[in-house]
């Protein structure tokens, strides 16, 4: 069987194509699926044109005849194309770290969602923060990370639970010295309960590294969504931050006996460690196997469709399945805290955000994308 996938460049992530394909091709050999299958790979640069993805799609299934496809892409660029994805009846897979929400689209028989659920930890965190430390809260980001649908998710699950934004700061793409130094002195004026603090990569570190060491470190609660706490992040940043609690639905210091496997196995394969991009692969290579061991499942693409709307398959995650009106995953959510070693642990489990589609049916009445087209945070 033919697999087409569809991968974006990054600047930040340089090594995202070469990660995603790494946790591709590992699932199909666990999952003894590897002799099956031929993978045909096509970019799609950032990942920002629809016309560029609609015309690689189409490649794969007219002149290379792919069976399946895997599109890396953001779900505001599906709206235009979901009809023509569609109309060539062959099953696709679209995946994304989820810093949008899936609104402006019906995904019909043959589009099926794998997102790492950004937006949801955003909901989720809001009304974990709210119970922990209470109601008001200041949200601090940098131009790139603010541009996603996280900050719109938190507040639709902050809101939710009485809660407030009493001080919201984003700043410039090339950021002020002094932001973080008025963010803090703002911050002591309004006395938040918390803070949300939306940072990756270069800013994350930037933030990490000014906190631990200013007189304000360890003050407030500082609660985030997915991203500003991984091993590339800790690694770079001097000092210890204190009061950091990440809401995810993945990190990978879990120890389950899952994702210790993963890791394990992914770092004898690459010499790496196990990222976000690496798990996406991952999982959506499991669901296809999953899908091919149906007792459905032919060359058809309908019956391809029908087998993969009925699987449940194992991810690090846990099992997921897409089962449900979206035919979307979802994924258990978790609160992850720093120690003083710089090392993460699960504190609580939060499962899974049970509203989803409700909230997604909410935001479709706006009938306005929220967002960079990019599928991964930043540029």
């Amino acid at each position: 069987m033919k697999i087409g996938v569809l991968l974006p460049s990054s600047k930040l992530y340089p090594t995202l194509m070469v990660d995603f394909s790494a946790g591709l091709r590992m699932a199909f050999a666990e999952l003894k699926c590897e002799g099956e299958i031929e993978l045909v790979f096509e970019g799609i640069h950032q990942g920002t044109d629809k016309n560029l993805i609609l015309n690689g799609i189409n490649k794969l299934v007219i002149q290379h005849q792919t069976e399946v496809n895997i599109l890396f892409c953001n779900y505001l660029l599906i709206e235009d194309i979901a009809a023509s994805i569609n109309a060539l009846q062959r099953p696709l897979i679209l995946t994304n770290m989820g810093g949008n929400l899936p609104s402006l689209f019906e995904p019909g028989e043959f589009i099926f969602m794998n997102s790492f659920g950004l937006w949801e930890s955003a909901h989720l965190a809001a009304r974990w923060a709210v119970n922990e430390f209470g109601k008001r809260a200041a949200h601090g980001s940098y131009f790139y990370e603010a541009g996603f649908g996280l900050y719109a998710s938190f507040c639709e699950g902050l809101t939710s639970v009485g809660g407030e934004v009493v001080l919201n700061q984003i700043s410039d793409f090339n950021p002020n010295p002094d932001d973080f130094d008025n963010f803090m002195k703002q911050a002591s004026v309004e006395s938040p309960d918390f803070l949300y603090a939306l940072y990756s990569e270069r800013d994350a570190v930037n933030f990490l590294t000014k906190l631990s060491s200013s007189a304000e470190n360890g003050v407030y609660p500082i609660v985030t969504s997915g991203v500003l706490l991984n091993d590339e992040i800790l690694d770079k940043i001097n000092g210890v931050p204190e009061r950091i609690y990440n809401v995810s639905s993945w990190d990978s210091s879990d120890d389950t006996p899952e994702n210790f496997l993963f890791m394990e196995s992914y770092k004898h394969l690459t010499g790496n460690n196990a990222n976000y991009f690496a798990l996406l692969g991952y999982e959506c290579a499991a669901s296809i196997c999953s899908g091919m061991n149906q007792k459905g499942w032919t060359k058809n693409g309908r019956n391809q469709a029908d087998a993969l709307k009925n699987i449940s398959f194992s991810s690090p995650r846990g099992i997921l399945n897409y089962r449900n009106a979206l035919n979307s995953t979802s994924a258990e959510h978790h609160v992850y805290e720093l120690n003083d070693g710089l090392k993460r642990r699960r504190k609580e489990s939060l499962g899974k955000l049970e509203l989803m589609e409700q909230i997604i049916d909410k935001s479709k009445t706006d009938n306005v994308a929220q967002g960079w087209y990019q599928p991964y945070l930043c540029q």
